[in-house]
This record gives structure tokens, C-alpha cells and sequence, in this order.
């Protein structure tokens, strides 16, 4: 067998330490042969960011990072090209790898584990990493199969389960959430066992008659028992029928193969990786349909899944951020799609320069109120610990089917604070004719990309908090596109609407709008936490409003819009000068009517289309 591999076997760099072993460190959406691996492969598998192959010989080679030593050739430098395992030249039947740890099992029952072992999942009885497979202790013969995650498991000939590592929630299966160095007796698993699968935390097995039990961590449901309570022991998956032939699990997430050849999943779902067509965790397992009958094989990544029809074709979904669906573009799947094994992929490429566009009218809805194209940075108000004071009242760029634009210009510069009130730049307003409506729809179509965008690009940055949004209405388009991490060429796309009147020849003013939301916080936790700056420094304004009491301000049903919210009429906006200058207020400390709790309130205008 020729070895390929792409992004992203699992969550992690996709090719930054070399894990694609084909020689270089550069990200790979499409397949690439693995250097000096042209044949004669029987197994892969692959941890966070390191890889290992099985050849038809017996022996071990393995690539990627090595900061551990999870690529067990007494050293700990990554390498982008396969390396051999010291000591495991040939004998070896069957490779594991968890997320910097690697195991093998040998032809005579032993097990053998190298690289990570801060919890103990290298089985040996201590906590020191390895650079060479050691011994696993009492698994000198009598194992059958062996799986890791963030700890390991064997299954023995007898059909009984033993695990070792980490067990913080239970996925070692002894009933406590000690970790071990060495193996330990599942619960209740000492025979009839035909099958074991390990998660990041939790695990999962196949018992006589094809029943499957799980155990450990289900925070998102991963154990399939209808709940989100952890088990310390194994507990049945009552939904899944008799006859389970293979069961797969991810990071947080678990599927099954049945004796018909059709696959169920359960578990986490945020990117589709349950593959039944949404993105809602399932504590119970779900059908994954668009698969034909006669499936022979499935794998979980930490997010992703794939199957192998009995036709010989790959079909995967869920998270594709690095590539791992093998599609050539980032866009995640939640139904499974054809994976062209055979072919080669090239990612798509976009021109920095302006593509020749369509002379062909984009057609559009044309009322005062009807949303053509939005830009939407959201949260629109927030506080916490990673940001700090985020202020992005929006949707930043709104188009209406009538030609009006409602903007705000981010540089531009902003007013100078008067006094306690502290204002942002104000929203703008313009009419733009029909050939410009037609020439900014195919910029976003076209050049800037919406036409082609996936629906959601995430990041692995995890200081990184809001998201942006965009939607358009056009020419047979009614797409939403989420943005967590901007990839070419949404970039140009969102610098172009947030600074609208930069680019474009506009006769803008002021927008005065007739209603205003309203935007407060008690200000008092993050004030004390520094995030929020003193208001003996800034100065504060008494409780302007006599009939609105702060309980008034209710918090809207989308979390990501912040703040508690309460729709202000324009004479109510009016008080304290705070509609002046466009009615953009980034924060004024208001003192509560009770005379102590100090509140920060914003201001900024309802859009036409927007519902209080």
C-alpha cells in the first residue's frame, strides 16, 4: 500500500512539526506521499502531531513531532520524514497513537509504549517519558488489540479490557479517577470483549452479542446513554441494536458500525462530526445517512470522522479546519462526503486583483428594509478576562434593497470624550444608485468570496474571542457565513464594508435613527478587576431615567451580543446629550437609583430592519 496523508489526522498543527512526512513543514488540504513510504504499509495511525506506519515487515516508522518522543528513535527532534523505531525492526502486529504517545502491539502479545507519560499512559509504572518502546507492565503476552487516546487500553485474548494513564474522569473504567502507571482490570470487562475504542477521555467497547459499553467523560454525551453525567464503570448504550461490528472514538464523540453496514454517532457535534446533516450534540446515537449500505470500516479523528465503503471509496465529515476531510478547501461538512483518495487536489486559489465579473444584473430584493448584504462583528458589547473592554456596535455595513448603506468607518477618527461620556464613531448613511448596488454585490460575490465561502471558518486561537458575520440576499444567495479566523479573501472583503466611504465616492451624513438600543452592565466586578477603568477617573451622571427601573434591561437571547439590552425611543436616548453627535455611546458610568451600584451603559442606533 502507498502511503498519503494530508492535514490534520487529528486537532493540532497541520503540518508545522512535519507530521505529513513528506520532507517539508507546509499545511497540505490536498494528499502527499509520505517520503521513503512507497509500499508495503499495512496499518497507519496517527496522535496530535506525530504519525507512525506499520510495514508488511513487522517494523515501525514514524514522523512528525517529537518533543516527547512519541517517534521512539532515542531522540526527541521532530522530523518531517518517516524515522525507525529503535528496537521494533519487525514482530510488530498492530500501532496505536494517542496524543504525543505511541504503543505497538507485537506478534507474540506484548505491548510496547514510547513518548508521553506524564499520567502514566506509557504503562511502565512511573511518570518519565520515553524516547524507546518500553515494557508495559504484565502485558508481557495475551493481548489481542491495544488503542490510546489520553491513555490506553488492551484488550486481552481473553476478552477482558485493562487501561492505564489518565483518569480524571473515569475512562480507565476501575470505578475511581486515580491515574495509573500501570494497567488496571476494567469493571465488569473481564470477558466477552471483541472489540475497544479510546477517546481523548472517555472509551468505549464491543461485549458478546455486539452490545457496546462506554465509560469516562460525557460532557457532550459521548458515552450515548441520554444524559451528560460521567461514568467511572462501563455503562450500556441502550439505543444501539445487537450485532455492532466497530465502534470509533474522537475527541468527544463516539460512533458505531452495525452488522448491515450503516454507522450511528452521538456525542459532541459542533462541527458536524456526527455527519446527520446539523451541528447539535446528541446524547443519544443518530443515524448518519448519505452512506451506502455496506460500510466495512470507520475511523474518529479528534472532530472528524471517516468511513470506508464497501465499494473501496473514503467518505468523511465534520472538522476540516487543517484540511483533514482531504477536500482541498477548510470548509467542515456535518453529512459525509467523497473523499478523492486517487486524485490530486489543489486547494483554490484567489487573485489579488479584481476578477472579470458577470455583465448579468445580480438580482436583489428591493425594499427599504430588506437585507441585501450585512457585516456583523460581534459581540457587540463584552467584558472578560481575555479581551478586556470590547466595544463593536453593529452590524458595522448594512446594504438594503432600496440602496441605502448604513456604516461606520473604523478609521475614522473617533469623537473626543465629553466629559463622563465617552463616544465611538457614529454610523453613517448613503444612497447608492443601482450600478453601484450591482458592482459592490459582485465584489462580494466574486473577488471577496461569499459565493464560494463555507459557512463557518474557526481558529485554534484560543485568545481569540467574537466572531464576525457575514449574510447576503442575492443573485439565488441567501447564505450566512461565520468568521472566527478571516482566510483570504473574506479579509479584503471585511476591510472594504467597515471602511465603506474610504474606497468608494459617497455623499454621506450623520445617521439620526428613531430608536436606539440601549446597553447595560453593572460595572462593579470588572471595575474591580481592572478591566474597566475607575469611575473616579472618569466621572459619573445620576440615573437619568425616573420611569425605567435597571431591571428594565433585559439580557438578549443571543449570548453573543452581550450586555443586558433594553430599546430606547428617541426622547429617551436624548437625555444627558447622549443621542448627540449620532447617538454612538462606547460608556458613561451611571450611579443606580438605589445611590450605590455603579452601571456602564452604552448607546448606539437600531438599525431599520432590526425588532426590539
Amino acid at each position: 500500500m502507498r502511503s498519503r496523508a494530508w492535514a490534520g489526522s487529528r486537532a493540532g498543527g497541520a503540518n508545522g512539526s512535519g507530521q505529513l512526512g513528506n520532507g517539508t513543514t507546509a499545511e497540505s488540504s490536498g494528499r502527499v506521499d509520505v517520503s521513503s513510504l512507497a509500499g508495503g504499509i499495512t496499518a497507519i495511525a496517527a496522535g496530535d502531531d506525530h504519525t507512525c506506519a506499520l510495514t508488511s515487515g513487522g517494523g515501525i516508522n514514524c514522523w512528525g513531532a517529537n518533543d516527547n518522543g512519541q517517534l521512539g528513535n532515542r531522540t526527541t527532534t521532530n522530523s518531517s520524514v518517516p524515522v525507525d523505531v529503535s528496537g521494533l525492526a519487525s514482530g510488530v502486529s498492530a500501532i496505536a497513537a494517542g496524543g504525543a504517545n505511541t504503543c505497538a502491539l507485537l506478534r507474540n502479545g506484548a505491548v510496547r509504549c514510547w513518548g508521553d507519560n506524564h499520567a502514566g499512559q506509557l504503562g511502565n509504572g512511573t511518570k518519565a517519558n520515553s524516547s524507546v518502546p518500553v515494557a508495559v507492565s504484565g502485558l508481557a503476552s495475551g493481548v489481542s488489540a491495544i488503542t490510546t487516546g489520553g491513555h490506553t487500553c488492551a484488550l486481552t485474548n481473553a476478552g477482558g479490557v485493562k487501561c492505564w494513564g489518565a483518569n480524571d474522569l473515569g475512562e480507565l473504567g476501575n470505578g475511581t479517577t486515580a491515574n495509573s502507571s500501570v494497567p488496571v482490570a476494567v469493571s465488569g470487562l473481564t470477558r466477552g470483549v471483541s472489540a475497544i475504542a479510546a477517546g481523548r477521555i472517555h472509551t468505549c467497547a464491543i461485549t458478546s452479542g455486539g452490545r457496546v459499553k462506554c465509560w469516562g467523560s460525557n460532557y457532550l454525551g459521548e458515552l450515548g446513554i441520554g444524559t451528560t453525567k460521567d461514568s467511572h464503570v462501563p455503562v450500556d448504550v441502550p439505543a444501539l441494536p445487537n450485532g455492532i461490528t466497530a465502534v470509533a472514538a474522537g475527541n468527544s464523540h463516539t460512533c458505531a458500525l452495525t452488522g448491515g453496514g450503516r454507522v450511528t454517532c452521538w456525542g459532541s457535534n459542533h462541527h458536524g462530526q456526527l455527519g446527520n446533516g446539523s451541528t447539535t450534540d446528541s446524547g443519544v446515537p443518530v443515524d448518519v445517512p448519505g452512506l451506502p449500505s455496506g460500510v466495512g470500516a470507520i475511523t474518529a479523528g479528534d472532530i472528524h470522522t471517516c468511513a470506508l465503503t464497501s465499494g473501496g471509496t473514503v467518505r468523511c465529515w465534520g472538522d476540516n479546519f487543517l484540511g483533514q476531510l482531504g477536500l482541498g478547501t477548510p470548509c467542515d461538512s456535518s453529512v459525509p462526503v467523497d473523499v478523492p483518495v486517487d486524485a490530486n487536489v489543489t486547494a483554490p486559489s484567489f487573485s489579488p486583483s479584481p476578477t472579470d465579473a458577470p455583465n448579468a444584473r445580480i438580482e436583489h430584493a428591493a425594499g427599504p428594509r430588506d437585507v441585501v448584504l450585512r457585516f456583523d462583528n460581534r459581540p457587540d458589547l463584552g467584558v472578560s478576562d481575555l479581551t478586556g473592554e470590547l466595544f463593536q456596535p453593529g452590524p458595522e455595513f448594512t446594504l438594503y434593497g432600496d440602496g441605502t448603506v448604513i456604516f461606520r468607518n473604523e478609521m475614522a477618527q473617533p469623537p473626543r470624550a465629553e466629559g463622563p461620556i465617552i463616544r465611538a464613531r457614529p454610523f453613517r448613511i448613503a444612497h447608492l444608485n443601482e450600478r453601484q448596488v450591482q458592482s459592490l454585490l459582485r465584489f462580494a460575490l466574486g473577488q471577496g468570496g461569499l459565493a464560494t465561502a463555507c459557512d463557518r471558518y474557526e481558529t485554534r486561537d484560543v485568545d481569540r474571542s467574537g466572531v464576525a458575520v457575514f449574510s447576503v440576499r442575492a443573485g439565488g444567495f441567501d447564505k450566512r457565513v461565520e468568521v472566527f479566523a478571516f482566510p483570504k479573501p473574506l479579509a479584503a472583503l471585511a476591510d472594504e464594508l467597515r471602511n465603506f466611504d474610504r474606497t468608494v465616492d459617497l455623499s454621506t451624513k450623520v445617521w439620526v435613527p428613531s430608536r436606539y438600543w440601549g446597553s447595560l452592565l453593572a460595572a462593579g466586578p470588572y471595575i474591580d478587576e481592572g478591566l474597566l477603568p475607575d469611575p473616579k477617573n472618569t466621572g459619573t451622571k445620576p440615573w437619568p431615567w425616573p420611569g425605567i427601573a435597571p431591571d428594565a434591561f433585559v439580557r438578549p437571547l443571543d449570548p453573543s451580543l452581550g450586555g443586558s439590552r433594553r430599546v430606547m425611543s428617541r426622547t429617551e436616548a436624548s437625555v444627558l446629550g447622549l443621542s448627540d453627535d449620532g447617538g454612538v455611546v462606547k460608556r458613561i458610568y451611571l450611579v443606580g437609583p438605589n445611590g450605590k451600584t455603579i452601571y456602564s451603559f452604552s448607546l448606539w442606533p437600531m438599525l431599520p430592519d432590526e425588532k426590539g
